[in-house]
């Protein structure tokens, strides 16, 4: 059972590993298209509205879904869906077609790529036992550093070998490698008929009455809340800026998301040695104030330089502090919750950010200084619920 588990979960990471790279260059490449049809602001903040807009409507109910269907299906439809999005957004851009279409596929793209992301989340956490949860979420942490690491570098050869076309068909395959390994894991709810006797409603509110009582996971949820806003302010803005206040070149767009990657993999690597060695409450609040540190350095907006350490100093913290969110919240749910507290916790965590997406644009034309500013508040606030919840008493992580 033991090599089994350790086998499913070995698949699972290499075809996360290899669909996240072919989903770096989408990440890449979508605002740079964009950008070419429109230098705006304000568009660039509906983009990530459109991305965020699914978690904050279909959230709750899909993990419900999950739950009570066949993750492994789910999974699997969405991963198609995806693979088929992906070819036709760069066809609607490159082709003219009104931008408000371009917006509403990428709102399905978000939408199945939600679905999917909570899928994988349950099959990797029910792939391992509860004392390797800390090193499996340090290891997704550290596949999403380097695939970010290396992603926009690749994303830049791509584009200049194949054009932009030829990148999006090399993420529909990587997509398409994903399905190949989901079709054959079996999950725990596939040999559970019991909860097919649930409705979606039951589902729904057995889960939320769980979150409600489980004191940890909800003020968990209502601190990383509070942070997220400040981040879904300044992550859609942050080509905007580049781009416009610092007239950074495609190049040097690239080196800053490397750097911050680098930074990234640092904190996985910090994660993985000493996770288990610091209390779970410490470390929410130090992180916390080592990400408010970077969006401070981040007001020199004009320096890409002093600006490149200050979002370094970000990524290392965050990756760190999202490391943590997952490990907390697998640990303390019962396997016929997971679905639906994975997909809540990241719904609520992310309920603003279509409209703290679409505010940024609007900040950034007033001062752009104002976005971190907002970030910086957020995180002070959210180091606050921590201390005043009592997560800082969190002890370590069981070895």
């Amino acid at each position: 059972m033991f090599l089994k588990r350790e086998k499913t979960s070995q698949k699972l990471l290499v075809g996360y590993a290899i669909s996240g790279f072919g989903d770096q260059f989408y990440t890449f490449a979508i605002p740079l298209l964009l950008l070419t049809r429109s230098r705006s602001a304000i568009l660039m903040g509906l983009l990530t509205a459109m991305e965020y807009l699914p978690t904050a409507l279909f959230g709750l109910v899909i993990g419900s879904i999950f739950d009570k269907y066949s993750r492994k299906k789910i999974m699997f439809f969405s991963l198609i869906m995806q693979a088929v999005l992906i070819l036709i957004i760069p066809l609607l851009i490159l082709h003219d077609f009104p931008i408000a279409l371009v917006l509403f596929m990428i709102f399905f793209i978000g939408t199945f790529d939600l679905m999917s992301w909570t899928g994988y989340q349950i099959l990797i956490s029910e792939s391992v036992s509860e004392n390797e949860l800390s090193k499996i979420s340090g290891t997704v942490g550290l596949i999403s550093s380097i695939q970010k690491t290396f992603g926009p570098g690749i994303a830049a050869i791509i584009v200049n070998l194949f054009n932009y076309l030829g990148g999006f068909i090399l993420d529909a395959i990587s997509f398409g490698y994903l399905t190949y390994v989901v079709k054959d894991i079996e999950t725990i709810n596939n040999k559970n008929n019991d909860k097919k006797k649930k409705s979606i409603q039951q589902t729904l509110s057995q889960g939320l009455k769980f979150v409600l009582k489980e004191h940890d996971i909800k003020w968990l949820i209502i601190s990383f809340f509070a942070a997220n806003v400040g981040f879904q302010v300044v992550i859609p803005m942050l080509t905007f800026l580049l781009k416009v206040q610092t007239r950074a070149s495609i190049n040097e767009i690239s080196i800053f998301f490397t750097i911050s990657s680098v930074a990234s993999i640092l904190g996985n690597f910090v994660y993985l040695r000493f996770s288990k060695k610091i209390k779970l409450g410490t470390q929410l609040i130090v992180i916390g104030l080592i990400i408010t540190v970077g969006f401070t350095i981040m007001l020199a907006i004009k320096s890409l330089l002093i600006f490149t350490m200050g979002y370094a100093i970000v990524s290392f913290g965050s990756v760190w502090a999202q490391a943590n969110f997952f490990t907390i919240i697998q640990f303390k749910t019962p396997d016929q919750y997971k679905g639906m507290v994975t997909a809540t916790s990241t719904s609520l965590t992310r309920i603003t950010g279509p409209l703290m997406a679409a505010l940024s644009g609007i900040l950034v034309k007033v001062s752009p200084s104002l976005i971190f500013l907002v970030a910086i508040m957020c995180l002070v606030v959210s180091v606050l619920i921590t201390l005043i919840s009592g997560l800082r008493q969190l002890g370590k992580l069981a070895n």
